[in-house]
């Protein structure tokens, strides 16, 4: 399990980060809000443990970037505002829970769990949207705008990664291990995949959703 901590507090996060990872969370690390959402972008995290006051963003406002950027990753706040009006509005931006300091680092974790637990089961929400695109996995089907799209199977497993990991990008030895694990595929067997699969979803017409990030990897997301 990997979460993203964002604490300002650098002996409190150095004391979290220690504990959790005796317990085999690992911990990326973000002093201020606007180092936690260049992460958040380019990572996939089982969780995000929020706190509220920070230099150059506070957590309000990144968790409501982050909501409005369609990432669902579950958010845990971490704060010492623990007054009724601010959790409500935590839990109004998007926030899944919301502990308050001080606290106990056990209940931390197991909240921890709880959450990630919950995001390892992506495929319960048999739908994923994403501007005019609509997968549903339980039927394998695809549709954009109103179109159904007929998909190769690794066509297929690439799309679902994908939408797994959107808005974030997903690097190239992510994919060759998730489509071709037995197998070391050619740079031109990846290139062909990706590009047919973006002339499939993405029609002239359209706002673009396939996107390549030079040097990082594939994106599903909105510009």
């Amino acid at each position: 399990m990997l979460i993203l901590l964002v604490e300002d507090e650098s002996d409190l996060a150095e004391l979290t980060i220690d504990y959790l990872e005796s317990l085999n969370i690992e911990c990326d690390y973000a002093f201020d809000g606007a180092n936690a959402l260049t992460l958040i972008d380019t990572n996939h995290y089982d969780v995000i443990v929020l706190d509220v006051n920070m230099p150059r963003m506070n957590g309000f406002s990144v968790c409501e970037k982050v909501r409005a950027g369609g990432n669902p990753t579950p958010i845990i706040f971490l704060t010492a505002h623990d007054n009724l009006a601010d959790k409500l509005n935590g839990f109004s931006l998007g926030a899944d829970d919301y502990l308050t300091k001080p606290f106990e680092l056990e209940e931390l974790a197991v909240r921890i769990q709880v959450q990630a637990n919950r995001e390892n089961k992506p495929f319960q929400k048999n739908i994923f949207t994403l501007n005019t695109l609509s997968i549903d996995y339980q039927q394998r089907s695809v549709i954009r705008s109103g179109r159904l799209i007929a998909l190769s199977p690794t066509q297929w497993q690439l799309l679902v990664l994908l939408a797994k990991k959107s808005p974030t990008t997903v690097d190239r030895i992510t994919i060759e291990n998730e489509i071709w694990p037995d197998q070391l595929p050619s740079k031109d067997m990846l290139k062909t995949l990706i590009f047919r699969l973006r002339n499939l979803v993405d029609s002239p017409d359209e706002p673009k959703l396939v996107h390549t990030v030079r040097g990082a990897g594939i994106s599903l997301k909105e510009l």
